[in-house]
């Protein structure tokens, strides 16, 4: 089972917008507008989202300021996303992780939850990945580089375009609802409705029932 972190496991959408803003306002530059924030974060690299948002401040300078924040405006874990973790292991269940964050921030993430990269078999992010997702590409990645089956294989996320770029590359899928996307956003990209739960916490009952 490969994971998603950004609003899949971590609620970071409010509080990286949140950071963005805060750090624009220290830098002096107009702050990313929410639709913006919405259709880039997540989706993109950090490097292309600057470029986007603030092309006349450096990547180091924004990072400085915005990885300041990371105490006083904290990640906060999805309810039951840890302890669905654990337990996903416990019961023999490989997890992994496919994310388009830097390698730094997804280890900091992962952090947030509790857990090391040393707990997953693999963790794919932008420093790692020649492909993002979510492309179709990025998927079948998984297969050459770490001997992925995608029959046996299922990818969480809130974004409903993982959802297709997963099940084109053959692999299962499950949607959550703890991002900025609906049920019915879900089923618009093909997913069905039993594909597509309010959260990680339930994932073991979909599991039983398969």
């Amino acid at each position: 089972m490969i994971f998603d972190i950004d609003d899949t496991l971590l609620r970071t959408h409010p509080v990286a917008y949140r950071k963005s803003v805060l750090t624009a306002h220290a830098l002096g530059v107009r702050p990313p507008s929410v639709r913006s924030f919405r259709r880039m974060f997540g989706r993109l690299s950090f490097e292309e989202c600057l470029r986007n948002w603030h092309p006349q401040v450096s990547p180091e300078d924004y990072s400085h300021v915005y990885d300041s924040m990371s105490e006083s405006v904290p990640y906060l874990p999805v309810d039951g996303a840890r302890s669905t973790l654990d337990e996903l292991r416990e019961q023999g269940t490989t997890i992994a992780v496919l994310t388009n964050g830097p390698g730094v921030k997804t280890v900091r993430k992962l952090a947030a939850l509790g857990i090391g990269t040393h707990q997953f078999a693999f963790v794919r992010h932008a420093d790692n990945a020649r492909h993002l997702k979510p492309h179709r590409e990025a998927f079948v990645d998984l297969v050459s580089d770490y001997g992925v089956d995608p029959c046996g294989s299922v990818y969480v996320s809130d974004l409903p375009a993982d959802g297709i770029g997963a099940r084109a590359a053959g692999f299962g899928f499950i949607g959550v609802l703890t991002g900025l996307w609906s049920a019915a956003d879900f089923h618009s990209a093909g997913i069905p409705e039993t594909d597509v739960l309010e959260s990680v916490r339930h994932i073991g009952q979909v599991l039983s029932a398969r």
